[in-house]
């Protein structure tokens, strides 16, 4: 799966003293649509300075621009400056026999090698980028770890780089990449007291390198825009450009997990493939759960078979938002082990009652909305309204009310008495 080309979207700056810190809020899962419950950025801000709340982002200027927020975003509506993306390149890289060092800012560039790509900290690398990044080289990232990541504020744990790296390197393992294609985490204690400083620096205290000498450095080559380096590329300020909810968002970071798999193998695997499940006795094809999703991962079609909906486990991010919205409580989301193609197709039929078109599976005959006003009608509340039972539509093809030669004429059956009802209120 290739990425496609789209409009060059505005970016926002949340802190107008952070402009290392972007925001494009047409990609944000709660600012497209009030039902998702997607607050990663904030659950991974390690000092707290990213609030969500209501599809709207805030910014402390205590943010030190370590990356984790936009790592954790799962569609890459948060971009932070220093660190590498990938998504112009389309090949093997020249020269990329031997590992590539992978150090944080705090490390000064004596006690490295020069070779070494240098980001603002480790833990700011999405598990994509670093499957994608290793796939395009005949030898792995390593991450190198000095033993600081601890007492760092950006840090806290150990190694918090890990988790990511293991993503990536399981990703890898499951496409049938070899080894030393797999990204790693690689212990190189350096005493605390050589540390440049007890915090991410800030930008301009890192040495700009020119895009060549950067691109050289991560792949070998020299080409134009595929890096981000130090700045962010011109992030505006002001409201982000917004777009229709009927846009589906690319989701770089799984886009770049699956183009890296794909370098080894033709599908993405099990493990990584999340699974839909469908109940179809419970759907009604109302397709909600596709007008909300916000990759396209679940896509409605109409063919020869009838009405329905094709999921692709390749584009899913696992938001879970299909699985709330639907109004029947027909979805359930599995971590692995999907499948592409088909997930449910209805049949082509009319409602015995309305007449209307009513793609589904009803075994009563009847549209959702008919089958709602009989069910709130049950219990004896249609004879209250009317003085005699409620009427069901008969078995054959004919609406209550209506002759077999003119289906489109009106009757007196409970349709034409419902209306009235209506009408009166």
């Amino acid at each position: 799966m290739r990425e496609t080309a789209t409009p060059q979207l505005a970016y926002e700056r949340l802190h107008p003293d952070v402009p290392e810190v972007a925001f494009l809020a047409s990609d944000c899962l709660p600012g497209r649509s009030p039902l998702s419950r997607c607050g990663e950025c904030a659950e991974a801000c390690p000092v707290d300075a990213l609030q969500a709340a209501r599809g709207t982002l805030s910014l402390a200027d205590t943010c030190l621009r370590c990356g984790q927020c936009a790592a954790a975003c799962p569609t890459g509506a948060l971009r932070v400056s220093g660190f590498p993306r990938s998504e112009t390149l389309d090949g093997p890289v020249e020269d990329s026999a031997a590992e590539l060092p992978v150090e944080c800012w705090r490390v000064p560039r004596e006690a490295m090698d020069s070779g070494s790509l240098r980001v603002p900290c480790l833990a700011g690398l999405d598990s994509g980028t670093l499957a994608e990044l290793s796939a395009l080289r005949d030898a792995p990232l390593v991450l190198v770890n000095r033993g600081w990541c601890e007492s760092c504020p950006a840090g806290g744990k150990t190694a918090p780089m890990a988790a990511s790296v293991a993503v990536a390197a399981s990703a890898l393992e499951s496409a049938g990449a070899p080894p030393q294609r797999w990204p790693r985490v690689e212990d190189r204690p350096l005493p605390a007291r050589r540390a440049a400083s007890k915090s991410i620096p800030l930008p301009e205290c890192e040495t700009r390198l020119g895009r060549r000498e950067l691109f050289r450095q991560m792949a070998g080559r020299s080409a134009g825009g595929a890096l981000g380096g130090a700045g962010l590329d011109s992030p505006a300020e002001g409201a982000a450009e917004t777009r229709p909810l009927v846009d589906k968002i690319a989701a770089l970071p799984r886009q770049r997990l699956s183009r890296a798999v794909q370098t080894f193998a033709n599908t993405v695997p099990a493990s990584l493939s999340p699974r839909l499940g469908m109940d179809e006795s419970r759907c009604c094809n109302q397709r909600v759960c596709a007008s909300l999703c916000p990759t396209g991962a679940l896509r409605v079609v109409n063919d020869g078979n009838g009405s329905g909906l094709d999921f692709d486990p390749a584009d899913c991010i696992a938001c879970e938002l299909c699985v709330r919205v639907c109004p029947e409580r027909a979805l359930e989301l599995a971590p692995r082990d999907g499948v592409s193609g088909p997930l449910i197709r209805h049949a082509h039929q009319y409602c015995r009652e309305c007449r209307a078109f009513c793609p589904g599976n009803r075994e009563e005959g009847l549209c959702a909305s008919c089958a709602k006003k009989y069910g709130l009608l049950a219990d004896g509340g249609y004879e209250l309204l009317f003085g005699k039972p409620a009427e069901h539509p008969r078995d054959d093809a004919v609406a209550p009310g209506r002759d077999e030669t003119s289906p489109g004429r009106a009757g007196t059956g409970p349709r034409e008495e419902l209306k009235g009802v209506e009408e009166n209120l």
